[in-house]
Parts: structure tokens; sequence; C-alpha cells
């Protein structure tokens, strides 16, 4: 059976993959590219499609902490420019060290970090950039780890942008540690955005758990929502019966295949894939055909 991982998190440094996972591993994995293509040398995943994730605000809140009290109002608008021109130089390195990394590697699809915090104007060109240099298909946005809906104006340029180019749109769904309910990342989040962006190619994540039901309640309205089974596979207390019927009710032609990694083990997630009571047809498509359709792979 072809396997195409779609949702797979990979860092520049063990020490980056670490601190991602706050501090530790959680099952073992760091999340290097070298770990990645040692997963993809010992098990039957094809491809993976590699995110960007880098925590902007995280990083431009702790350094504006090390700022003195006591500094005045033009040193601190000055620190600020310095500071945003850094962010964007971050975010722009991590997104070609990525493509770059790809590049050498067929088995890698990179999805670039997209974040709405940075200036809208500069985030549009370096999204430009990347699809003209690299011919990127993917972006990846997580507004959670900003404190932020999906439907927030600054992602207004980056969904614009992807709509009209045809990119895809992976963004965090549901839960997460600073937010257990997953309320920036619920199904009425995402439905302002797909009443703003019709076209717009929007893969919520991780069925938005625990927020499942309102989510398939949102594909059935909204042909351009994908979703994937990343985490949850592991993470949630559904069973397999319930994977069956949420693939089933979300449509098996627009659910995708992902583990999570390095919070998962690709390989004990796949082997629970094909243990799911889907048919012959239905497993391919969640397996691989999906994703090389929505992300539109070669």
């Amino acid at each position: 059976m072809k396997i195409i991982d779609s949702h797979f998190h990979v860092y520049k440094s063990e020490q980056a993959g670490l601190m991602a996972q706050g501090g530790k591993s959680q099952i073992g994995f760091s999340g290097t590219v070298e770990e990645a293509a040692k997963i993809l040398d010992c098990n039957p995943i094809d491809r993976i499609i590699a995110l960007a994730v880098i925590p902007i605000s995280l990083m431009r809140k702790a350094a504006m902490e090390k700022w003195p009290e006591d500094i005045t109002s033009s040193k601190k608008r000055v620190l600020a420019e310095e500071l945003e021109e850094k962010m964007q130089q971050r975010l722009s390195g991590y997104n070609d060290w990525l493509c770059r990394k790809a590049l050498k590697d067929p088995r890698m699809e990179p999805a670039i970090a997209a974040d709405p915090t940075i200036n809208g104007e500069y985030m549009a060109k370096e999204l430009l950039s990347k699809l003209k240099t690299y011919k990127i298909k993917v972006i990846k946005i997580h507004p959670a780890a900003s404190s932020l809906s999906p439907a927030y104006e600054g992602y207004q340029p980056i969904f614009d942008l992807a709509q009209e180019k045809n990119l895809t749109v992976i963004s965090h769904g549901g839960l997460m540690v600073d937010d257990p309910e997953g309320k920036y990342c619920s199904p009425e989040n995402f439905r302002k955005v797909l009443d703003k962006f019709p076209n717009l190619k929007l893969v919520a994540a991780h069925l938005a758990y625990p927020n499942v039901k309102g989510l398939c309640d949102l594909a059935g309205k909204y042909k351009n929502l994908f979703t994937d089974i990343s985490f949850v596979l592991k993470n949630s207390q559904l069973t397999d019966d319930e994977f069956c019927d949420i693939i089933k009710s979300f449509g098996p032609d627009r659910v995708v295949f992902g583990s999570d990694f390095p919070w998962c083990d690709p390989k004990e997630d796949m082997d629970r894939l094909l243990r799911l009571k889907l048919n012959e047809k239905e497993l391919e498509m969640v397996a691989w055909q999906n994703a090389m359709r929505i992300f539109g792979l070669d």
C-alpha cells in the first residue's frame, strides 16, 4: 500500500526539535531531517509533507522581555524595528532551509511557514519568492501558537495569495497544550475563513479534535475544506469504528493520513490506519490518493 504522510514536522537541529516538544522528546524523536530520512528508508512511506513551523510570536515576546525597563520611547521604536526585521529574516531563512532540503530529497514536499503577525506586504513577498524559486505548493499556519483565530485579519494576505495561486493551506486544528478545548482553531473560526475565501483549499488538521462533530458538519457545507488524522490516531480516545465513521461522514475523498512526527511514530500510525475497516477504495484515498490531489503532487 502506497503511503503519503501529510503532517510531518522537521527541524533544523535536534535542539530546535526538542524545544518544539517542550524541552524534551515525547516519544524518542527529535524531529531532524536525518531522522525523517531514516524513517522513509525503513518504512513504506513514499512521501511526506514536511511542515515548517516557527513560533514568531513567542520569539518576539521573549526578545522584548529582555529590553531594559527604562528605555526611551524612541529607543523602543528602534529596537522594535530591528526585532521585526530579525523575525522576518528568521522566517524566510527557515523556509529557505526547508525548501533546499526538499530539493535534495524528492520524498519531501515542503510546506513553508506563514505568520499573521509578520508585516502583510513582507509576508506576501516571501510567499511569492518561494513560489517562484522553489515552486512551493503548500503553506503551513499555526494560529493557536500565536493565540489567534485563523479568521484573524493578519491572515488575509496569506489566504488571498494562496487562493489566487491555488496553493493549499494546512492549519493547526483543535486543541493544544495552552488551549485544551481547541477554541482558537475551532470549526466556527474555520467557517469564517471559508465564507470569505470560497476557493481556498484549507486543511484543518487533527480533525479539529475535540471538535470533531463540528468539523464534520462544516465539511458538508464547504467542499474546499479538508482534514487529516494526524496526532489523533494515537492521542485521542477515538476507537477504530469511530474513526471509520468520522472518515465516511467527513468524506473519504477529503481526509488525508498524517502522523504529526515527532510527536507520533509514523510507523505506529500507519499500522493503525491499515487496521481500520475501510474498504479498499477508501483506504487508498486516505493513504495517498487524496494527498496527491489536494497538495498538487506530481
